[in-house]
């Protein structure tokens, strides 16, 4: 796939940096207050000769969440707050503390006991106030709201998604417009976000949603063919409601791709194949490639693919 499938020529900005480099095509935050840490320009590697899987666990933090809070906390600061509420698996704290940290603004990190404890070492070093609690999002809420505080929660904010656009921009403009692409999903901010990207360029791959056999709430509206589990290796997609069901199941319908929902298993045995390839990456990488294997099996018709990983291993 190439740019002459797009509606109009991508032209980033290359005075700038980070998600910022397409800043035109993103709704506007002022210039002062456009934080990055050079998020973005992530890598691809090639896993079969119509296979990409584009890097987002290369990304400052080590996650594709540096694209999403990078505009929601710059967003933030153009406003002129000083305190940021979230709750978060981890990755989505790790980023948000980080571009906080750079505007010199307080975030209070709402986190389950069940966290990776390598997430929350990596918070605990960037400073953020953390809270610890068996209900996250109900009880950053209710904090938010107590003191008048801005919840960052991205399935909740007008401009959760924006960031990442720049997915589908970066793609074009690498010449790597794909078919098929498979992306790990929580809440599906992200997905939407890419969806969102695509169709601005006026041009729409199909669209996978790619969740777990322990929460699949998305992409068991595409498949019956999985056996429930009682927990999942990819701890990063927790969301067992997403208020953005509909949105993200008409995207994919729209797009004319599916939903898949890999086990253990699947994902283990593609943590191996990435391995073998010197690639180390975390389980929602891999479960976004094993996501591809069952279209393929199930002889879906799969063409050029992009397969996201999306966070580095812990």
């Amino acid at each position: 796939m190439k740019k002459s499938k797009i509606k109009f020529e991508l032209k980033a900005d290359l005075g700038k940096e980070g998600i910022w480099r397409y800043a035109s095509f993103l709704t506007e935050v002022p210039e002062p207050f456009q934080l990055t840490l050079g998020e973005g320009k992530t890598g691809e590697n090639t896993l079969e000769e119509t296979v990409s899987l584009k890097r987002e666990d290369q990304n400052p933090t080590g996650s594709v969440k540096d694209r999403g809070m990078s505009y929601l906390v710059s967003w933030a600061y153009s406003g002129g707050k000083k305190d940021l509420v979230l709750s978060s698996s981890g990755n989505a704290a790790i980023a948000a503390a980080k571009y906080s940290q750079i505007a010199g603004i307080n975030l209070y990190a709402f986190v389950a006991p069940s966290i990776n404890p390598g997430k929350l070492k990596k918070l605990e070093e960037l400073k953020a106030k953390i809270f610890i609690s068996p209900r996250p999002v109900s009880e950053a809420m209710k904090f938010s709201q107590k003191n008048n505080f801005l919840n960052l929660r991205p399935s909740r904010s007008e401009f959760g998604s924006e960031g990442y656009q720049t997915i589908a921009f970066e793609l074009a403009e690498k010449d790597k417009l794909p078919e098929d692409i498979f992306i790990p999903v929580s809440s599906g901010v992200m997905l939407l976000g890419i969806f969102k990207g695509f169709k601005k360029l006026g041009y729409l791959p199909k669209v996978h949603v790619c969740q777990s056999a322990a929460v699949y709430p998305i992409a068991s509206f595409f498949t019956n063919d999985f056996q429930a589990e009682e927990k999942s290796l990819a701890e990063a997609l927790v969301a067992k409601f997403s208020p953005l069901r509909n949105q993200v199941i008409a995207a994919v319908k729209e797009s004319k791709g599916s939903g898949w929902i890999i086990n253990n298993q699947e994902i283990l045995a593609c943590q191996r194949i990435l391995e073998a390839k010197g690639i180390t990456t975390s389980e929602e990488g891999a479960l976004a490639v094993a996501a591809w294997q069952k279209a393929k099996q199930s002889n879906w018709p799969v063409g050029e693919t992009v397969c996201l990983l999306t966070g580095r291993k812990y």
